[in-house]
């Protein structure tokens, strides 16, 4: 939602006038409105309107071709956009725009100050609202589509390193290991319609306390308020981590045509899990390791 603001802006706003921009451009030529005070460093033209000088440090940027501005963009990277480099283009847009309305709508937040559920956010996945306090068998849950797709209306199909690699179908004595931690653990590692390990495996679509705690559905991780989401600390081994990846790291680079930064940070704080990950709990659900 956020990486649409520009796009929202240009809907919004006049057009740029007879200067050649592209479609994704921060409109030029436009007064600043009266609630909106510019970041220091950010000055409007004489006339009091946004120009390419407002928000660009590269002297006579509007006079330069287009072709040539990606490369512009990678020399002058500290002051393409003044203040940077910024790692996320929403950070330098939140300096002037108020980032609250442009915020993400999190349908894991089931639950209101009562702790009641907002039924507005099941509708997302669900035709119809559950009984919670029943929770129905799974051909009953009436979802929009099926387990191992839904989660793809909002989130990346690789959210996470080995994402893709873990979407496959359990051998045997990995599908027996499964049960027994389900039996052992007193909870569900659901699978796709065709058997196959999909994000609810691993994850919990919904905040704890909307399901009955005690129902093997309900039991989940939540060290941490779903808002906030998990919490990560620097951790030493990020270089070991960095030489490990090297390999598709410079290929990464190579096709996106700049540089990829990577740290391997320590997870402290987890929420939405069905074991805890940190511990590796998660991982002996599935996975069998030698001592």
């Amino acid at each position: 939602m956020r990486t649409l603001l520009l796009l929202m802006l240009m809907a919004m706003l006049p057009s740029a006038g007879a200067l050649e921009l592209s479609s994704r451009h921060h409109p030029v030529g436009v007064g600043v409105p009266e609630t909106m005070k510019l970041s220091e460093g950010m000055k409007a033209d004489d006339q009091g309107q946004l120009a390419c000088s407002t928000c660009h440090g590269v002297e006579n940027l509007e006079k330069r071709k287009r072709e040539d501005i990606e490369e512009i963009r990678r020399r002058h990277a500290d002051d393409f956009l003044r203040g940077g480099p910024w790692k996320k283009l929403d950070d330098f847009c939140f300096q002037c725009h108020d980032e609250q309305p442009y915020q993400r709508l999190n349908i894991h937040v089931q639950l209101d100050e009562q702790g009641k559920p907002g039924e507005e956010n099941c509708k997302y996945c669900h035709r119809e609202v559950p009984d919670r306090k029943h929770p129905p068998k799974r051909g009953d849950l009436k979802l929009r589509l099926p387990v191992e797709r839904i989660c793809l209306g909002c989130h990346l199909n690789t959210p996470h390193l080995n994402a893709v690699e873990h979407s496959r179908k359990p051998e045997e004595e990995m599908r027996k290991r499964m049960a027994e931690a389900e039996k052992t653990h007193q909870i569900i590692l659901p699978l796709g319609e065709q058997g196959q390990v999909s994000c609810v495996t691993c994850h919990s679509p919904h905040q704890k306390g909307v399901i009955d705690p005690g129902h093997p559905a309900g039991r989940q991780v939540a060290e941490r308020p779903v808002e906030d989401g998990p919490d990560y600390q620097p951790s030493r081994w990020s270089p070991i981590y960095r030489a490990d990846k090297e390999a598709r790291l410079v290929e990464l680079e190579r096709t996106l045509g700049q540089p990829v930064n990577l740290d391997y940070r320590r997870l402290v704080g987890e929420v939405l899990m069905r074991l805890p990950a940190a511990d590796g709990s998660l991982c002996r659900a599935c996975h069998q390791f030698d001592d």
